[in-house]
């Protein structure tokens, strides 16, 4: 397999919304894409529209395929279902030069080491929202686009997404904004689903607006023991810049309304097992975990 060639043979995995958006777009490009996935994309047509553009959805199938080659995995599952998939691809032989999981936020990624034996798992994070209704994509950018690790493998797949128009940028501190991210996504996405509204409502909204900033200040707290930070009010001024212009639903708040699992354990469940560790207050987490326990009951 030759990684720069003009035409990639590209596998996205557990194709939701991100998924999805990824594969059009690299198939439009002339790459060889194949989407698997479940509910989603069984829901989808031949075509999709992505903010008012008219795209031919990729190749689909239902059931992993055996001892193929490609010269991209994308893995774009939730992260209750990462190990399953890198599983399966393992259990049906399949090779690829460069693995590259799509990450919302922190994860000891050093679980998935044995079951990779040797492969090693490229991570890229992702900044911008995404929604999925009918046979429209809704994609809301923002000034912080996608990241990805900087490493041979990393630049190779940032050329190919940049080539189809995707914001992808190589980060040499990638670990920062991955922290950043999962701050972010404790602040918000609960809260989107306690609350029933979008992120810039739940910036418009005062008494919410100051539960953000205790959530802020808490994992602020936590995350900056482990990883090195931009100052405080820095990394709050960028989600507020970012975050409070986006009329989107939380992917937690979409997954609840829709019956499916969340990533709560993995957001804010995560950040009470390591503000634990360092014995520091995680009173606003705890309140949002039982929030949203309550609510999904």
């Amino acid at each position: 397999m030759t990684i720069l060639s003009i035409m990639s043979k590209i596998l996205i995995c557990g194709a939701g919304s991100i998924g999805i958006y990824l594969g059009t777009l690299l198939h439009a490009k002339k790459h060889d894409v194949t989407l698997f996935g479940k509910r989603k994309l069984q829901n989808l047509g031949e075509q999709l529209f992505i903010n008012d553009h008219i795209y031919r959805v990729p190749h689909r199938v239902f059931i992993l395929p055996k001892n193929k080659e490609y010269d991209f995995i994308f893995i774009t599952a939730k992260l209750y279902n990462l190990t399953e998939i890198i599983e399966l691809i393992q259990k049906n032989e399949i090779k690829t030069k460069i693995l590259i999981s799509i990450q919302n936020g922190l994860v000891d990624n050093t679980l998935y080491e044995k079951i990779l034996q040797g492969q090693k798992l490229i991570i890229l994070s992702v900044f911008e929202g995404f929604r999925v209704l009918d046979n429209q994509l809704i994609m809301t950018p923002t000034e912080m686009g996608w990241k990805i690790e900087d490493s041979p493998s990393g630049r190779a797949a940032s050329k190919i997404l940049l080539d189809a128009g995707i914001l992808c940028k190589p980060e040499p501190k990638l670990d920062s904004f991955r922290a950043e991210k999962s701050i972010v996504n404790c602040c918000l996405n609960a809260l989107s689903a306690i609350e029933r509204k979008t992120f810039d409502e739940l910036f418009s909204t005062e008494r919410i607006r100051k539960r953000i900033d205790r959530i802020f200040d808490e994992c602020y707290a936590i995350v900056c023991k482990e990883y090195e930070l931009d100052e405080s009010e820095v990394v709050k001024s960028r989600m507020y810049r970012v975050w409070s212009q986006m009329r989107h639903y939380s992917s937690t708040c979409q997954d609840m309304v829709s019956g499916r699992i969340t990533e709560i354990d993995f957001l804010n469940g995560y950040m009470i097992k390591l503000g634990k560790k360092y014995h520091l207050s995680v009173i606003e987490n705890e309140k949002i975990m039982q929030d949203f326990k309550r609510i999904k009951s």
